[in-house]
């Protein structure tokens, strides 16, 4: 973590995993540290809350390893809250190298564009969250306010405090952590709200379409649509050949007048009409349908990149390891080369965290593209089913007006004029019906698409809620397994006390509750001052080694704590704990780190693989800020 003020070092320190120990009198800057350390996490520091040291200072630099990926993570200190973050996909110490190339900004909140908490989650392997009727996402100040146990927080609960804090939120972070909303979980709930969004809407659309297109009572279906066709049909065939035995009564009496050629001419012109209206369609419909087929394979290559590019690390790491003696080829003997990092074999110069930074700038980069083609995919698949309801409609209308103007080139016209007019008349009727049968056609073709919709949606509908069903239990199961081993471990904290709290001594159950903040011990939650402390850095510490020993958590394995020494906390008492600290992280089964602050460290665990950085006094401060 490097802290700068006008462009110069502040504050520049290294942690390591295991146990971190920042010691110093009291009142020295320890707790300044701290706090950054939480803001370049992701935390939100409220105005009130800056320390005056700090806003002296300009930006927080922390080079910090995600599931083994370095980042770089850098803030401005502004005493607003909600800042934005600048993540750099790589090391710190080429990050801050860099004049600005490399850097990508991301907002507190998401909002257009991305938040750095869904970068960071995505990193983390952790599911974007959703809860409430907001449908609010976890964010990391969210799941840091269980990972820091500050100095201003009240002692009685297990999350740091804020305003407008709700139990729902709190539940949500603690089973997150504790390993549930698996991302099959996950997924299959935000697929059940679209499908289930999306079900509304078609059936909305097959009552709309029943209700103004089956109004006069017949049935909206195939069936009746071909038989009242074939009606209608059979009737406009009586009506013409009515109109053609008229002409030749006409034609025998040597009349020469004929209808005017008005009717062919405007039936004529109605069928380029609808022809050109169905070549634009079909022409639509078909670069829709090309588009639609080109995202398809896009996503799928995408898909396909991302799951290459996170296992490519694996490769580059594996392939890095490899070192030729002998040639493969001829198994003659490799000569070495003089240039660090070069390959054993061909000698070219390589630079793995060149690789990295590449890989992971392209796995955020394919990830945001990925989730854009679907959102445009949708688009598309609701444009070709518009097209071709829309297509069906024009095709029929245009058959019809084709019929009819062949039937207007057989009808000569008369001097019988009211005969042929009244003919005409019922004709030109029996036509209108047969153009609204097309429409109420298209409603049909259009009603049958929505309602293999309907079904296709009930059969994902069915498939998603089995997976949440099946996901929940498996949440249950692990919520309460993760919920035993964290109780476990602070039975062991609690046991291990000094004898100061008898409670302590004889507890055999702790249970806690994320929405209602509180913890209590054999069914006691009011202690004195400095036990509360103590019960409360268990609870957090007790959350970060059980996760440590135990795969199934999502916890980050990660701790910041405050207060070991807070309300009164007798020295020997504190010091104890450390120790307790010590063993556990030490003792972990993966990697983790804790970093604590303390004026009254323990003698033995007052050596550099343990501390960090100096002993802080009034003279010698965490922030080595002049007056000038």
């Amino acid at each position: 973590m490097s802290i700068f003020r006008r462009g110069q070092l502040v504050f520049s320190e290294a942690f390591h995993s295991g146990l971190n120990i920042i010691r110093g009198e009291n009142s020295s800057g320890k707790s300044t540290i701290m706090d950054f350390i939480f803001y370049g996490l992701g935390g939100d520091l409220l105005e009130h809350q800056w320390r005056e040291s700090a806003l002296l200072c300009d930006t927080i630099t922390m080079g910090v390893k995600l599931n083994g990926k370095d980042v770089t993570l850098q803030r401005d200190v502004e005493q607003k809250s909600s800042q934005p973050m600048r993540i750099f996909f790589g090391p710190s110490s080429e990050a801050l190298k860099s004049s600005g190339a490399g850097w990508e900004r991301y907002s507190f909140r998401r909002s257009q564009s991305e938040s750095f908490s869904q970068v960071m989650f995505r990193l983390l392997g952790l599911p974007e969250v959703q809860y409430g009727e907001a449908n609010t996402k976890i964010t990391m100040n969210q799941i840091l306010r269980l990972l820091y146990s500050d100095q201003l927080s009240s002692v009685e609960k297990l999350f740091r405090g804020q305003p407008f804090d709700d139990a729902i939120t709190r539940q949500t972070v603690g089973h997150l952590l504790l390993g549930a909303f698996s991302d099959d979980y996950y997924t299959a709930r935000l697929n059940l709200k679209t499908y289930e969004a999306d079900m509304k809407d078609v059936v909305s659309r097959i009552s709309t379409l029943i209700r103004l297109h089956g109004r006069d009572g017949h049935p909206l279906t195939e069936d009746w649509i071909d038989q009242e066709y074939l009606r209608l049909q059979k009737g406009l065939e009586d009506l013409n050949s009515q109109i053609e035995e008229t002409e030749e009564k006409v034609f025998s009496a040597q009349f020469e007048d004929r209808l005017s050629l008005n009717d062919q001419e405007t039936t004529y012109a109605r069928v380029k009409e609808l022809q050109s209206q169905i070549g634009k369609l079909k022409e639509e419909l078909d670069f829709l349908e090309l588009e639609a087929s080109d995202s398809a394979e896009f996503i799928a290559s995408l898909t396909k990149k991302l799951d290459a590019l996170h296992e490519s690390k694996l490769v580059v790491d594996e392939l890095n390891a490899l070192k030729f003696d002998f040639c493969p080829a001829c198994f003659a003997p490799v000569q070495g080369t003089e240039v660090e990092g070069a390959c054993t074999l061909c000698k070219q110069a390589s630079d793995e965290s060149q690789v990295k930074e590449r890989a992971l700038r392209l796995i955020n980069e394919y990830a945001r593209q990925k989730q854009n083609s679907i959102d445009l995919q949708a688009g598309r698949q609701r444009q070709v089913s518009d097209l071709k309801a829309k297509l069906t409609k024009v095709t029929e209308l245009w058959e019809q007006a084709g019929r009819h103007y062949t039937a207007s080139l057989r009808s000569p016209t008369t001097e019988l004029r009211t005969r042929l007019r009244s003919l005409n008349r019922e004709a030109g009727y029996a036509q209108r019906k047969l153009e609204e049968l097309a429409t109420r056609k298209s409603a049909v073709a259009e009603l049958k698409e929505a309602q293999n919709q309907r079904d296709d949606l009930q059969r994902k509908i069915d498939d998603v809620r089995s997976v949440i069903e099946t996901a929940e239990k498996r949440d249950r199961d692990q919520i309460s397994k993760a919920r035993r081993s964290i109780e476990l471990e602070v039975l062991d904290f609690l046991r291990r006390d000094l004898e100061r709290q008898s409670t302590f001594k004889n507890a055999d159950k702790v249970d806690f509750d994320f929405d209602g903040d509180r913890i209590s011990v054999n069914g006691e939650s009011f202690f004195s001052a400095s036990s509360m402390v103590y019960l409360r850095n268990s609870f957090i510490a007790s959350f970060a080694v059980a996760a440590a020993n135990q795969t199934s958590f999502s916890h980050p394995r990660f701790l910041l704590m405050d207060t070991v020494e807070d309300k009164g906390m007798e020295p020997e008492r504190s010091r104890n704990f450390q120790r307790l600290l010590h063993e556990k992280s030490k003792a972990a089964k993966s990697s983790n780190q804790i970093i604590i602050a303390t004026s009254m460290i323990a003698p033995e665990l007052d050596k550099p693989e343990i501390t960090v950085g100096d002993f802080y006094t009034h003279q010698n401060r965490t922030l080595r800020i002049t007056s000038a």
